[in-house]
């Protein structure tokens, strides 16, 4: 189940990578900018992706109890608070981009860039919704096919974007920064038109033949409740990671720039986290609308185990082929020799950020989904933050300082969730 949520977050992943590899041709500062700015929005891709776990989760146990017309109606409601929320937020957020890295910025040529890059890429919030709750529903039923198909077909379309309006080809004016932002919104359509010919095939037919279309708004309800924390988890999460962003700002314009090029390089390594997340969420959902408690741990564990085998042999990957590696992204020798170091921090870690990615999803699915938002958001802000800003500014550690903070942070949360899991308390959470 894993590998083709692996191959379908790989592609997404290749959406952000694109963007840092072609942007970082153009300079030292556009590769800041998309960086920061794609750092910001991934506060709310991690909102939309929290949002979709709430899809999954009780899609799974739908189809765990067999009830066929619970799974179909949690897609239909699922759209039209995707389709709503997407809308509010694709409108407020390409007004508010420029102010918002304003706000959390300091270099005025990076702010000026970021902020544009954000507020296109703000533009394409409600296809990346829609996508992401259609995507929950396959998932949620065991069909991951789908998601990896719409994930390609993203990833060739947004890199084939970027070449034509970053650069300039075929008759287009070269956009450099905006262009990419440009790119990724519209990469959405084709994701959509896959996932969409999905369901012509019978076995997923037969959960809309009660032809329920109206709004049930119990089961809206449900899934605010279900995936309001999961969501908030990934924007408040992701908004601690602009915070780590404006710290490495405060060193120096070339670490914000390391700092982006060691996070699209991780990005190649905590796919499999996320992969392996979906895979354990599924299972731990149907195995629980089964009463199948013994296949919801060890699957989940397992899950971790392999996650942990797939990611621990790219943190070896980062040691030995980390400089060429980091090449790919820019070929500013300063942003390489700063960000290597960095890389060789977090290859450690590796294993620790499988078991961390992988428990924590199973406990989304088990029920503790405001249980894990509370400690993603107080091991980030009052542990993270704090300790990046003590060793790499008070401290003077620069780059050096601000990723071992992340190292613990890391640590911290994985520790958290192996007990938490191990202790069982989920087994009786109904939903």
């Amino acid at each position: 189940m894993a590998i083709p949520v692996f191959f379908g977050m790989i592609s997404y992943t290749a959406i952000m990578i694109s963007d840092t590899a072609m942007v970082g041709k153009l300079g030292e500062i556009p590769l800041a900018a998309t960086g920061f700015g794609g750092m910001v929005y991934f506060a709310v891709f991690a909102f939309l992706m929290g949002g979709s776990m709430a899809v999954q989760i009780i899609v799974a146990r739908r189809f765990g109890e067999k009830n066929e017309a619970g799974v179909g109606n949690t897609l239909v409601n699922a759209i039209y608070v995707s389709f709503l929320l997407g809308s509010i937020l694709s409108i407020f957020g390409f007004y508010a981009a420029p102010t918002i890295m304003n706000a959390l910025g300091d270099d005025p040529a990076v702010i000026e860039m970021s902020g544009e890059f954000l507020a296109y890429r703000f533009l394409g919030t409600l296809l990346f919704f829609l996508g992401f709750a259609i995507r929950g529903f396959f998932d949620g039923i065991g069909v991951v096919k789908a998601g990896m198909l719409s994930s390609i077909s993203a990833a060739l379309s947004n890199i084939f974007m970027n070449w034509i309006l970053i650069f300039g080809n075929l008759g287009f004016p070269a956009m450099g920064v905006k262009g990419a932002a440009i790119a990724s919104s519209l990469s959405s359509i084709p994701a959509l038109l896959i996932m969409f010919f999905f369901f012509f095939r019978e076995d997923i037919l037969v959960f809309f033949k009660h032809k329920v279309w109206g709004p049930d708004f119990i089961l809206i309800k449900e899934l605010l409740v279900v995936g309001f924390a999961p969501a908030i988890e990934g924007a408040m999460t992701n908004l601690s990671f602009a915070g780590f962003y404006k710290i490495a700002g405060l060193i120096s314009t070339t670490t914000l720039a390391a700092s982006s090029v060691v996070i699209s390089c991780m990005s190649l390594s905590f796919m499999p986290g996320v992969a392996f997340g979906v895979a354990a969420t599924t299972i731990l959902g149907q195995a629980m609308g089964q009463g199948k408690i013994r296949l919801a741990y060890e699957g989940t564990m397992r899950s971790a185990t392999f996650s942990a085998l797939v990611m621990g042999s790219m943190g070896i990957v980062f040691i030995v082929f980390g400089k060429p590696l980091l090449g790919f992204f820019t070929d500013v020798r300063a942003v390489i020799s700063e960000a290597y170091p960095a890389l060789v921090i977090v290859s450690f870690i590796q294993v620790g950020d499988a078991y961390h990615m992988v428990v924590g999803s199973a406990l989304r699915s088990a029920g503790l989904m405001y249980w894990v938002m509370f400690a993603y958001i107080v091991i980030s802000f009052l542990v993270m933050l704090p300790l990046a800003y003590l060793f790499g500014i008070v401290l003077k550690g620069g780059s050096i300082g601000i990723w071992i903070a992340f190292f613990i942070w890391i640590l911290a949360l994985a520790l958290s969730f192996i007990r938490k899991f191990r202790k069982k308390e989920w087994i009786n959470i109904r939903l």
